[in-house]
Order: structure tokens, then C-alpha cells, then sequence
């Protein structure tokens, strides 16, 4: 009779079931932590602002995170304009007042100007002739032939003065004596013209499109002259920022401070011209020998010529000549950009092509 194997406890059968049980569950690992630990590859399955969700779907591979979306035909993608701030195209050529290229969409771009013209220049300054000015001049003579050791002659009217006798006699007319300078009436001194400013800005004023991605925008793509730049612009003067660096000062008016200073005619030389005659009689009839210089003039051989006697006059009274010289006409002041019209446009280089 063959040996039959001992029968277990029933006790005994449900103790050794508990500690295999037991046993089996120490060896398996917490549910959720490994793949909780994907977590951080799921936020950077996108770099332009996408979550990745629960730790579960990130370990996955980060299938939660949002994609750059493409801007359409005809647009660009570019760093988004900062608070109050608006779009626009940019073209500046040499200063018109006659309308710039048409913009891309067909509009007639707004007109401004840039860089003002500064500082001016005066119309030269002259002087009229010199008017109301007197002078007197004697009259010079000796009884010889060289004017040596003259003595006054002098009329101060245009009286016939008689004289006897056959005298050696040379004259000359000596220094002049200016009474009253005269003036002279000045001309110009004006601003002269000038355009206001060196260069016409035009701009075209675009409104942004859709998001292209964290902190960027599509804007409408620039054509013709306003192809190579996309640009910012805010009312004022202001620092652009990184993503536009070039900066375009533009102004809608402009403030004229120019002026001259007042023109001037000072007298300068002046001459003093007067003439004198001297004739073969008593009478002062007759052609007679002119004296009008400071050049010594013998007039023996005409007042000796037949009669015994002789006579002079003053032919024309004493006139001041000369001119005047112009000053002033000095520039100052500038033409100047008007703060209350002022904007600041920011520039980048557009993505041609």
C-alpha cells in the first residue's frame, strides 16, 4: 500500500497564501511617478508658448504643446509691435512737397518731413548812394607857378570877384572838409529761402494680422520702395526698441526761428568836388580856366592874355561824393522739427525674398 502525502492545515494553506501575496506586492514600483517624471519634456515639445499637459501625455512626447503657425501669402512674421505702438512702411528720399510712392495697398502715403533744413542764410546787405551829406573845400593860390606858399582863395558863393594887375598865379583846390556825413539807404538783409526740411518722408500705416508664434505677428510684406523695411511708430520722441532699432525722427509741421540781424551803411571815404574859374577880365565873361582839383593849375597864361586885369567865381559849390559800407546780415536762429508733430519711426530690414 503505497504512502500517501500529509494533508496540510487549512490554517496553515492561508498563511503561506498571505506572505506570497505579500511578497509580490513590495516588488512593483508606485503607479504614475516614472512617468510623471516626463513631465518637463512634454512643456518643451514646443519653443513658442505650448503646455504639454498631464504627465502622462508629456511622457508620451510632449504631443500637447501648441506649433508656430505660417503667416499667409504675402505676409511676414516679425516681433510683435510693443504697447501702443502701430505697424508701418517707411520711405524717405529727398524733400517734395509733392505726394511719395503710393503705398503697397494703393493709398496715398501721409506726408511728414525729416531732418529740418537748420540754420538759413541772409541776402547780402548793400548801400544806396550817399545822400545828404555836406562838405567845404578852399581854394589855394600863389603868386607863382608851384603853389608854393598859398593862400585863401575861397568863395562861398558864386560871386564874380575882379581883380587888377598881371599876376604870376597858380592854384589848387586844398583839403576837403566833410559839415555832415550823409547816409546811405541799406538793401536786403532778408532770410532767404529755404525748403523746410532735407528729406519727405512718406508713410503707410498697416494693421497687424494673426499671431505667428509667442511675441510675434504676420504683417503685410512691403513692395516697390517699401520693400527693404518693416516699421514701428509711436507719437513723440522716443527710444526704439531692440527688435526696431532704426530710428526715423518725422514731423508734420516745422517751427521757422530764423532771422538776420538789420543791415547798416556806415559813410566811408568821402570826396569833396568843387570847381572854380578864372578869366582874362574884370567881369568873369567870357571862357575861363578851370581849377577843380587838388593838382596845382597856373592860370597866368590866361588871366595875363590881353587885359590889364582879371577875375575868378566859384563855378559849382562844393559837393560831398563818396559811398557807404554795408554790415549786418548776419544769420541766426534755425528751422526746426515741431515737437507737437513729431513721430518716431523704428526700422528693421525686411525678410525679402
Amino acid at each position: 500500500m503505497s504512502s500517501l502525502a500529509p494533508v496540510t492545515h487549512p490554517l496553515a494553506f492561508l498563511r503561506a497564501c498571505l506572505v506570497a501575496s505579500l511578497a509580490l506586492a513590495c516588488s512593483v514600483e508606485p503607479l504614475g511617478e516614472a512617468p510623471g517624471d516626463a513631465g518637463p519634456a512634454g512643456a518643451g515639445g514646443s519653443t513658442l508658448g505650448g503646455f504639454g499637459g498631464d504627465g502622462a501625455s508629456a511622457g508620451a512626447g510632449g504631443t500637447g504643446g501648441s506649433q508656430p503657425v505660417a503667416c499667409g501669402a504675402g505676409q511676414e512674421c516679425v516681433p510683435k509691435a510693443g504697447p501702443q505702438w502701430s505697424y508701418a512702411f517707411l520711405v524717405v528720399d529727398p524733400f517734395s512737397t509733392a505726394p511719395g510712392p503710393t503705398c503697397p495697398d494703393g493709398a496715398t502715403p501721409q506726408m511728414f518731413g525729416t531732418e529740418p533744413a537748420g540754420a538759413g542764410t541772409c541776402a547780402p546787405c548793400q548801400c544806396g548812394p550817399l545822400q545828404g551829406g555836406s562838405c567845404t573845400v578852399p581854394l589855394l593860390c600863389a603868386e607863382n607857378g608851384t603853389c608854393a606858399g598859398p593862400q585863401g582863395y575861397t568863395k562861398t558863393n558864386g560871386d564874380c570877384v575882379g581883380k587888377t594887375g598881371s599876376p604870376t598865379l597858380s592854384c589848387q583846390l586844398g583839403p576837403p572838409t566833410v559839415v555832415t556825413p550823409g547816409s546811405c539807404a541799406p538793401t536786403g538783409g532778408a532770410v532767404a529761402p529755404l525748403e523746410p526740411f532735407q528729406k519727405r518722408a512718406s508713410l503707410c500705416l498697416l494693421k497687424a494680422g494673426s499671431p505667428c508664434g509667442d511675441g510675434s505677428e504676420c504683417v503685410p510684406v512691403g513692395t516697390g520702395a517699401y520693400a527693404p523695411n518693416i516699421c514701428i511708430y509711436l507719437p513723440g520722441e522716443q527710444a526704439c526698441p531692440s527688435d526696431y532699432p532704426t530710428a526715423t525722427i518725422i514731423h508734420q509741421k516745422h517751427v521757422d526761428q530764423r532771422k538776420c540781424s538789420p543791415c547798416v551803411c556806415t559813410p566811408g571815404a568821402a570826396t569833396c568836388s568843387a570847381e572854380y574859374a578864372f578869366y582874362d577880365d574884370m567881369l568873369c565873361a567870357g571862357g575861363g580856366q578851370k581849377v577843380s582839383s587838388a593838382a596845382c593849375t597856373e592860370v597866368s597864361g590866361k588871366i595875363n592874355d590881353f587885359w590889364a586885369g582879371w577875375s575868378y567865381q566859384r563855378t559849382l559849390a562844393p559837393v560831398l561824393g563818396g559811398s557807404c559800407v554795408p554790415s549786418g546780415g548776419t544769420p541766426g536762429g534755425q528751422i526746426v522739427g515741431d515737437p507737437n508733430g513729431a513721430l518716431t519711426v523704428c526700422c528693421r530690414a525686411a525678410q525679402l525674398g
